[in-house]
């Protein structure tokens, strides 16, 4: 059976908000670079697959957080593979202190794409190796994917900021990463800030490339499966506070690219 990898990381200042913890966009880069380390053991890594004309792309994903670690602190990101669903090879990340605390937990769900026809293919039709784990998963409740039902159309929603894609935005696709991507849909909520967020969910819909504008745009979720939410929700309303669940989107030149969900505790 497949076993899980860890890496050991110290978080750096610069991985943390002005006087906190860490931040998401770093969460993400954290749990992005043990999960390539962990697919180049595998040998299913992107320079295999690239040689097999085929790329690894992240379709969903879903992060749970609990806590953050502070600047300084030795953390570690621990990662397997679940299985493959349908399309989606799905893999599960966590982010531990040295005692075994969890700071956070994730499922991740990537999506193998053909370099030239841009195609879809199912994971157990091209992996050498099968990715079925039996290891229990970070949190019971983590699922990806947002229902588009749930979303709404993006007529209801309100422009936060416009950015171009830079050059600093690109990762080795020749696209933005995905990290981007959880920063910019995080930055849209008011007052979202790593000391507030306790779940991210992305749908990544669509590529953004380099010199392409991009708008992000928020609104307050209706309707939200959590009844835990949905009663803070309704709390908010009255009080005329923050709304502790928010839909978030990415357009690229007017084209849907990405859709968020951002769950806050500060309720």
């Amino acid at each position: 059976m497949i076993k899980p990898l860890e890496i050991h990381y110290e978080v750096r200042g610069y991985d943390c908000g002005y006087g906190g913890p860490l931040k998401p966009f770093a969460l993400a880069n954290f749990f992005q670079e043990t999960a390539g380390a962990h697919a180049t053991v595998l040998g299913i890594g992107m320079e295999d697959m690239w040689a097999r004309g085929l790329t690894w792309m992240l379709s969903r994903i879903d992060i749970r957080i609990e806590a953050m670690p502070g600047a300084g602190q030795r953390v570690i990101a621990r990662t397997w593979p679940v299985g493959a669903k349908r399309l989606y090879a799905q893999r599960c990340l966590e982010l531990l202190d040295e005692s075994g605390f969890r700071y956070a937990g994730a499922m991740y769900e990537y999506i193998i794409v053909d370099v030239q026809t841009r195609r879809v293919v199912r994971p157990e039709r091209t992996l050498p190796l099968d990715l079925t784990t039996n290891y229990p998963w970070p949190f019971d409740d983590l699922s990806p994917g947002i229902e588009e039902s749930q979303f709404g159309a993006l007529e209801e929603f309100s422009e936060a900021f416009t950015l171009e894609a830079r050059a600093r935005h690109i990762d080795q696709n020749g696209h933005v990463n995905n990290a981007h991507f959880i920063n910019w849909l995080c930055d849209a909520v008011p007052r979202a800030d790593e000391e507030t967020i306790c779940r991210i969910k992305v749908d990544f819909v669509h590529e953004i490339l380099k010199g392409e504008k991009v708008s992000a745009w928020i609104k307050p979720a209706q309707a939200v499966s959590n009844p835990v939410y949905r009663k803070a929700l309704k709390q908010a309303e009255k009080v005329k506070a923050p709304h502790p669940t928010w839909l978030s989107a990415l357009t690229c030149d007017g084209i849907l690219a990405a859709r968020g969900m951002i769950e806050l505790d500060s309720l």
